[in-house]
Order: structure tokens, then C-alpha cells, then sequence
């Protein structure tokens, strides 16, 4: 366990060297998250509006939507899942690029790391779209709550270990995609190949980097929401609000910085199964161990 956390520091404290050297790696993340908000507002919203599902009266005699209109907002509320989660593999497709570049000693930029993930952008479109039938039969492994508690919690564990699970075994599909110019099924299978022969099935959780991040700033800003919200409902909203939305902002500054320092590691991780060597800042000692989870 403490060489667990050593070896959490070390890659940690070496993803986020390569982001202090070039901060405009956190740009992709950041614009990645605003503009996948913006698409589902402006397209679920646009459905929203279209098709009146705001509307209760919009329900037939028993009480349920109707049929047209429940598949019409179904559909609706696909594409904007899939152009949220292509958005999103297109920007960070352009930090793999960068970060490929920097940790080779070549300078890029915020233009040239998007403009290279746009090149791939067949192979992008297959994989989002691949993401989000992923994450739509996750929610309705999760389903909508059940008047059985037991079958709800066994429904949420059963569902959050499939999500790590997938997202172990497709850790290097986006590397793949961008640097190696595999297709979705092949990167995927690539992954999954890469992952048993390196690290065998012992793997049982995702990448420790970013670790102390979570512990020092992800959950003290969920405890200040948690905390702010209390106080807000106990009646003194000018008190608690602040608290909570400093909070959030912690949260999303430190996912922000986690996924940066992910996709990095990446990077640095593909080359490793590559040649078996360090690769930029990260020792190969480290590239090793740091996923093993026992």
C-alpha cells in the first residue's frame, strides 16, 4: 500500500512537470467540457422545446409519454450524448498529440494538437460513437432507482465495476487512435492485448495518477459543497452558497487538472509497452507499477 502511494507521487508529480511547462495542455480539457455542455443544451434543448417534453400534458390516458414522442426525445437525447462525448475525444485527442510532441522534445501548440486529432477524425467518430452505447448501457445497468434497496445497490456496484473495468481495458485507445492510426475495434483490441501482456489480469482499478490530487482537492471541494449546502439549507444561504460553489470549482479545476495528467501518462505509458523504457520525465520503474492494482 505505501509503495502504492510512492509510486502515486512519483507519476503524479511527473505529469504535472509536464503540464507546468506547458500549461496550454489544460486548455483542451477546459474548452473540451465547455463546448460538450454547449452541445447538449443547444441540442437537447432544441429537442426539448421542438417536441414540448416539458409538458406533462404531452402523456396519454395512462399516464405515460407517448410513443412517438418518447423515441423522438430517445433519439434526441442520443446525438447529443454522442457529439458531448465526440467533442470531448477530439479535444483530448489533441493533448495526446501535444503531449506525444513535448515529451519527444518537440514543441506544439493548442492548434497543432487539434489539428492532428482532426486527421483522425473516421477513427473518432467510430469510437464516440462506441463510448456512447457504452455509457447509455451503463445507465440502464444502473437504471432509474427500484423500490428494492438491495437491487439498486447491487444494480450501482454492478454498474461502477463495469466502468472501471471498460475504462482499464480501453486506457490506450485514444493514444492509439491519434499516434498509431489504429481504427476504434483495433485500438480496443490492441488495448486489451497491450493490458494482458504487460500487467496479466491482476489489474483491477484504473490509473493511480492523479491520486493525491483526488485526496488533496476532489474530496475536500466535495466536503466543502457537501458542507456549504447544509448550512444553506439551514438558513443562512449567504453563508453556505459561497462555500459550495467553491467547492465545485475545486472539484472541477482538479478533474480538469486529473485529466490532463492522465492522458499524459498515457502518452508516456504506450511507449513504454513499445520498447520497455522511460519515456520523457517518467522512469520506467514507475510506468510499470503504476497501474498494478493488487
Amino acid at each position: 500500500m505505501g509503495r502504492g502511494w510512492s509510486e502515486s507521487r512519483a507519476v503524479t508529480k511527473q505529469a504535472w512537470g509536464v503540464i507546468k511547462e506547458n500549461p496550454y495542455m489544460l486548455a483542451f480539457p477546459v474548452v473540451s467540457a465547455v463546448l460538450a455542455v454547449l452541445a447538449v443544451l443547444v441540442v437537447g434543448g432544441a429537442g426539448v422545446a421542438a417536441m414540448g417534453l416539458t409538458q406533462v400534458e404531452q402523456t396519454t390516458a395512462s399516464g405515460e409519454v407517448s410513443g412517438s414522442t418518447f423515441w423522438i426525445g430517445l433519439i434526441i437525447l442520443v446525438i447529443a450524448a454522442y457529439l458531448a462525448t465526440l467533442i470531448t475525444q477530439i479535444f483530448m485527442g489533441g493533448l495526446v498529440k501535444c503531449a506525444d510532441e513535448e515529451l519527444q522534445g518537440r514543441d506544439s501548440s493548442f492548434g497543432a494538437g487539434l489539428s492532428a486529432s482532426f486527421k483522425r477524425l473516421p477513427a473518432l467518430l467510430g469510437w464516440a460513437g462506441i463510448e456512447t452505447a457504452v455509457g447509455w448501457l451503463l445507465s440502464a445497468i444502473r437504471g432509474n432507482g427500484d423500490n428494492n434497496i438491495i437491487v439498486t445497490i447491487l444494480r450501482l456496484i454492478i454498474a461502477s465495476l463495469l466502468a472501471v473495468a471498460w475504462s482499464v481495458i480501453t486506457f490506450f485507445v485514444l493514444p492509439l487512435i491519434i499516434l498509431r492510426g489504429k481504427g476504434p475495434v483495433e485500438a480496443i483490441k490492441e488495448s486489451v492485448s497491450v493490458i494482458r501482456q504487460t500487467w496479466g489480469m491482476q489489474i483491477a482499478g484504473g490509473v493511480r495518477i492523479g491520486g493525491m490530487i483526488a485526496l488533496v482537492a476532489v474530496l475536500p471541494g466535495i466536503l466543502f459543497a457537501v458542507v456549504g449546502g447544509f448550512i444553506a439549507a439551514s438558513g443562512t444561504p449567504a453563508v453556505g452558497v459561497p462555500i459550495s460553489a467553491l467547492g465545485v470549482i475545486v472539484v472541477i479545476l482538479a478533474q480538469v487538472v486529473i485529466s490532463a495528467m492522465r492522458a499524459i501518462f498515457s502518452v508516456a505509458m504506450l511507449h513504454y509497452v513499445e520498447d520497455r523504457q522511460g519515456f520523457g520525465p517518467f522512469d520506467a520503474t514507475a510506468l510499470q507499477s503504476a497501474v498494478r492494482v493488487k
